[in-house]
This record gives C-alpha cells, structure tokens and sequence, in this order.
C-alpha cells in the first residue's frame, strides 16, 4: 500500500499527457481576463484621446492636468465598453469550449479585436476627417492587440506557474478503479482552482489494467475505517451506476455522515444535510454534494478572520507584553504552549496558548483520567491540579487564548467554529457522526463557549457543534462573537 499523499500512477495516466482541451483556455474566461481587456482598450482608447488634444511636441503637466472631458466624452467612452464587451463575448473570447486549439482561440482574439477597432473607426468617423480616422484606427488595432496579448501571456504565466503555488491543497479518494476512475484522476489533476492530491482507489473488486494494484486502498466496506483514520477531503464516486447502486448510495451517506464531500455521475440520490448540490464542470457528468456551505461567503468569512486576527494582535500587543512576562516570572518553563490539535478535515495543527499549568502537564494527565468530568472523549476537570495560580486567572478571563489570533492569522483557525480538539480526545471517538465537526475550521469560540462551556456535557457540546455547522451564516457569526465577549468578561463556564 502507498503512502498517502503520494500517486504512482502510470505516467500514460497523468494530465501532462492528456494533450490540448478547451480547459487549458479556462483562465481566460475568468472576471481577471475580462477586466484586463477592458483595461487595455480603454487605456489606448483614453492615450488616443489625449494625444490627439495637444500638439506633437508635448505638453506640460500643468497643461494636462487643465484638460476638460465633457459629458458626451464620457458617455462615448460607456458606450464604447459597453460595444467592446458585446463584441469580446460575441467572438467566444471568453468560451473556452467554443475553441478547438490555441491557434482558433488566437484567431477569435484577432478577429474579435479587429470588429473593436471596426467600432472605433465609425465612431471616429464621425469626429474626424476619414484619412485621420484611419490612422487613429490603425494606432489602436496595433496598440490593443499588443497589450490584449501581452496581459493573455501574463495571465498563463500566472496560472502555470505563481498560482500552483498557492492552490490549496485537498485530498482525494476515488471510489473505483475502472476506465472512468482513472479519467476523473485526469479531470482533477488538471482543476486550476484546488492541487489534487490522490490518497488511492477503493473498490472491492479491483478492474485489472486501469490502476496499479499498490493504488488500491482497500475494499468498499473499508471506506468509513479509512475516512475516520486519514485526512480526506473529497471522495469521487466513480462506480458502475447499474451493478453498484447500493455501494453508492452507502458511499455517499457515509461521507455525508462524517461531513466529507463526495462526487457521483448520478442525481439520483437525495441528502439531508448537504446544502446544495453543483455540478464539477459542464462536460464532467458528475454531481457534487456539499456537507457544508462554499460560496462567496467563505472568502468574506477568510476576509474577516485574517483582519480581525491582523488588528486584534496589534491592538493587544501591550497586553500580550505583559502577559508573557508575567507567565515567564511566576511559574518556570516557556510563555507558550502549543499542542497539536486536528482542524480542517483532521489536518493537525500546532495550536498556541499562553501556558497556564506546570510543565510537566501532558505527562500528569494519564494520573487524573479518573477526574474527568466531562464524560465522553474529552478531558476536563473544573479544578485542575495542574493550572498554575497565574494560569487559573488566565483561563478565568480566557486571556490565555489570545495566542490562538495567530492560528487564525496563519488560516488553520477561524474566530468563530467548533472548538479544536486534542489528539487523545479524537483517538476516543469510535463513532463515525462526530467526525462532522471536523468538515469546518476550528475556532476561538463557538455555540458551545456562549451556553455554558466546561458547564456543557460532551453530548450536549458536539450537538451545539453540528448545530452550527447546519445552520452556519455569517450573520450566526456576529451573533456568536457579540454574546462571546460578556460571558469571557464574567468568566462563565471557564475552567
């Protein structure tokens, strides 16, 4: 068996083999390509204009920054982009499965570039004497067709070369191993907005000549031990629909139950908990269930976490100052603890803390097992031996939480999700649901911090958990945040 991450695929079966498709055009469908066109004929369309209101040998600044545009100049320039969009879209500029190869998709752009300066030259026309219309045309075909082209090349650079780099990464388990396992591989390997890493093939009854043998992870009924035990992040369902139906439909409620998503080539099958469905592309055939929320929301939620935890550790700089020498002064060992938790889909993290217990703590747990109070898989006793004088103040006002900014700042945290859970508290779980509550990020707070905390079962906290996750919004997050802050003030629940 592999190691997971790692793909020994034949190399007959991966992307760079698959020759030209209309989805190596893709980027320049995006709103990036369209912008840039825009920009580029207008910017040669605006120099035109001023060169044309000064004489040839130049013009001093303050001369220009005198100059006047009126009214109907501004309502030439919106007409004329609103033309050049028309134009752009009505070429198939921007429809990457209207063209056949690179060179037809070229000879869209020259042609399509060509009816934009066709445009400009009748509306010339109308300003100027022919012959000069001419040559204002002429300058503006060579000028576009330059920038247009040297922003298409600046664009595939980008693509191919920058955002790789910064692709997320996100596991990948196929359930299949026939012609079309393998072909959704393909399709995935050459996704530009997620890296696809190939963990392995599930399937019960191996198709030999498709995928190596040392690719099969294991059978169909395997398939809840691997997702509990690896980190996942998608399942493919690529199984024959009529001699497999019942295998995918446990499939796919497996995957809903432990909040991972899956793909099938069917809508067949309903869910009670995925939020919508969507399909993975046009041509693919396949359907995607999502156990969570994935659509604009998520950057704006991104957006927020990274600009609060930015201000938040410049704001509370002074405090974390004071705070660290304290910690440093009154108990011996380092300002800092960090433990390793699992977060996003069981990725592990290092999770930061201002230590507030002795530093032998870890290593006295196994002697207190039998205080916990919680009951469940978790760990937690209200007075804890191990918390140091300094630490039960820290803890009271959650002040020794405030590092944590950190792993927001850094994306492995969000400011408000289910809280990031230990490494021995995980290894207890035995059953498959909890697992859910790893399909969103952890965070510093969460349902279960603002309705009682150390004071709320472990039943009754995964419960919360779930419930936030089925009924995530951001509005729910503001409303989190906003009752978090009196209820750390009067130290609710805190242990």
């Amino acid at each position: 068996m592999q190691a997971a991450g790692t793909s020994t695929l034949d190399p007959k079966l991966r992307t760079a083999d698959l020759g030209w498709t209309p989805r190596s055009l893709a980027p320049f469908s995006g709103m990036l390509c369209q912008i840039c066109d825009l920009t580029s004929l207008g910017a040669v369309f605006f120099s035109i204009f001023i060169l044309s209101r000064f004489p040839a040998e130049g013009v001093s600044v303050p001369e220009f920054l005198r100059l006047h545009i009126s009214v109907e100049q501004v309502l030439i320039g919106v007409f004329s982009f609103i033309v050049w969009r028309l134009i752009l879209w009505g070429f198939g500029v921007y429809t990457p499965r209207r063209n056949r190869s690179h060179n037809n998709y070229l000879v869209r752009c020259i042609s399509a570039l060509t009816a934009c300066t066709a445009a400009v030259l009748l509306l010339e026309l109308w300003r100027r004497p022919y012959p000069e219309a001419v040559r204002v045309a002429t300058v503006f075909w060579g000028l576009s067709l330059t920038l247009v082209m040297t922003a298409r090349l600046a664009i595939m650079f980008f693509y191919q070369h920058i955002y790789p780099l910064f692709r997320p990464e996100r596991k990948l388990i196929i359930l299949g191993s026939g012609a079309r396992a393998v072909q959704v591989y393909k399709d995935l390997q050459a996704n530009t907005e997620w890296d696809y890493s190939l963990l392995g093939f599930v399937d019960s009854e191996p198709q030999g000549g498709h995928v190596p043998a040392e690719m099969i992870l294991g059978g169909t009924d395997e398939l809840e031990d691997l997702l509990m035990h690896q980190v996942v992040d998608e399942v493919v369902i690529a199984l024959p629909m009529k001699s497999q139906y019942e295998i995918i439909g446990r499939a796919v409620a497996i995957c809903e139950q432990l909040g991972i998503q899956s793909q099938y080539f069917s809508d067949h099958f309903g869910s009670s908990v995925t939020k919508r469905r969507s399909t993975a592309g046009a041509r693919s055939g396949r359907i995607v269930l999502q156990v969570v929320y994935d659509d604009y929301r998520r950057y704006l939620k991104r957006l927020i976490d990274f600009s609060v935890a930015f201000f938040g550790l410049l704001f509370l700089s002074p405090l974390l100052v004071v705070v660290a020498i304290l910690v440093k002064l009154t108990s011996p060992g380092p300002i800092i603890f960090k433990q390793e938790r699992f977060g996003l889909n069981k990725r592990r993290f290092w999770m930061l803390k201002f230590r507030s217990m002795c530093i032998d703590a870890e290593a006295r747990q196994a002697t207190l097992e039998h205080l916990n109070e919680t009951g469940g898989p978790a760990f937690k006793i209200k007075k804890d031996p191990r918390v140091t004088p300094l630490g039960a103040i820290l803890r009271k006002l959650s002040i020794d939480e405030l590092p944590q900014l950190v792993n927001v700042l850094m994306g492995h945290m969000s400011l408000v999700g289910p809280r990031p859970l230990t490494l021995r508290d995980v290894s207890n779980f035995s059953e498959a649901w909890l697992m859910r509550r790893f399909s969103v990020k952890p965070g510093l707070t969460c349902l279960w911090q603002i309705m009682g905390r150390s004071n709320t079962d472990f039943d009754r906290w995964i419960q919360l958990d779930l419930q936030y996750i089925d009924n995530w919004s951001l509005a729910l997050d503001f409303k989190i945040l906003f009752k978090t802050i009196p209820v750390v003030l009067k130290g609710s629940g805190a242990t």
